[in-house]
């Protein structure tokens, strides 16, 4: 059960990610954004072990 409640908070933090992206202006402001999120993303599911 946490898994899954770590696995919502991750979607979440996604979904708000791609918001915020869409929301902003200029590219490169966009690709930034868009890696650092991708990281979080990835940290946080190696570090649940999920990857």
């Amino acid at each position: 059960m946490e898994n899954l409640q770590y696995f919502i908070g991750l979607l979440a933090v996604l979904v708000i990610g791609i918001y915020l992206i869409k929301k902003i202006t200029g590219c490169i402001f966009r690709i930034i954004i868009a890696a650092v999120v991708l990281g979080v993303a990835y940290w946080a599911l190696t570090g649940s072990h999920v990857l």
